[in-house]
């Protein structure tokens, strides 16, 4: 049975927050006498996409696994905005300092690097799916609920019961994005997400993308490329000899369309978000 993932219609972009979920501050990267990275500031948003370009050697990967917390650094500060509750959140914004020695507890809270080939277990999709859920020692009864619901998300549903490894690596893709969003990630780290796939794998996993972004997660991906896909990007930043240079927002505007949304994916119709899954 085919998925109904592309006969729905979706919803609004949402507006990014006004404080920034992760700031960057004075990092420095070396491999022996070699500078690697220097980037004086960086403030990544909610609800924002924002594609990380450079050659390929420039450091890209190297940067997003520090935002990860799986690469130390040098020299520098990295702040994370910390969840309060809805009575304190109105009042304060509080930042959180943390070192690579830290990252269990700061960067644990929210942030999900995925690789370019995602590691996915030889099992069934459906237990991948639950496998973070597994760690986390939810209930079994509410395991299967949000697994179900992230199948519906991502348009897997007549996947569910096939062993992850053999399908395509459009379909893996999928799957490891799925398996971030049943985690609800306020930072998602994307390393070539749609690399060697084919148009309509590249368009269903850019769509999903958009929709994490949609729902108010912050996307950060890495590509060599220099040219942005105009409907899924917000910001631009280069990485040139470890310093990043941000794109203009009139550049970027020369290559959006009016409705970054409703043109993704071309060949099909949109999604609809159902109400239970945000």
């Amino acid at each position: 049975m085919k998925s109904n993932l592309f006969l729905q219609s979706v919803s609004p972009v949402k507006t990014a927050d006004d404080l920034p979920l992760l700031k960057v501050r004075g990092l420095t990267k070396r491999y022996g006498q070699k500078q690697i990275l220097d980037i004086d500031k960086l403030d990544l948003y909610a609800g924002q996409a924002v594609l990380l370009s450079g050659k390929n050697g420039a450091g890209k990967s190297t940067l997003m696994k520090i935002l990860a917390g799986i690469e130390r650094y040098n020299e520098g500060s990295l702040y994370y905005k910390e969840d309060r509750n809805k009575e304190d959140q109105a009042r304060h914004q509080r930042f959180l300092q943390f070192s690579f020695l830290r990252k269990k507890l700061s960067l644990s809270n929210g942030i999900i690097y995925l690789h370019q080939h995602p590691f996915l277990f030889d099992i069934s999709v459906r237990d991948n799916l639950a496998y973070g859920l597994k760690c986390q020692r939810m209930a079994k009864k509410q395991q299967a609920q949000i697994v179900q619901k992230a199948l519906n998300w991502s348009g897997l549903e007549h996947l569910a019961d096939r062993n992850a490894k053999t399908l395509s690596g459009g379909e893996m893709q999928r799957i490891a994005l799925a398996r971030a969003w049943v985690l609800d990630p306020k930072l998602l780290l994307l390393d070539e997400p749609t690399a060697n796939m084919d148009t309509e794998s590249r368009e269903q996993t850019s769509f999903l993308i958009r929709r994490l972004i949609n729902q108010g997660t912050g996307v950060v991906i890495c590509s060599h490329e220099t040219k942005p896909d105009n409907r899924l990007i917000d910001r631009v930043l280069h990485l040139d000899n470890g310093k990043l240079i941000e794109s203009s927002r009139a550049e970027l505007n020369q290559t959006r369309s009016p409705d970054n949304e409703t043109s993704l994916p071309k060949t099909r119709a949109a999604i609809k978000p159902c109400k239970d899954l945000l």
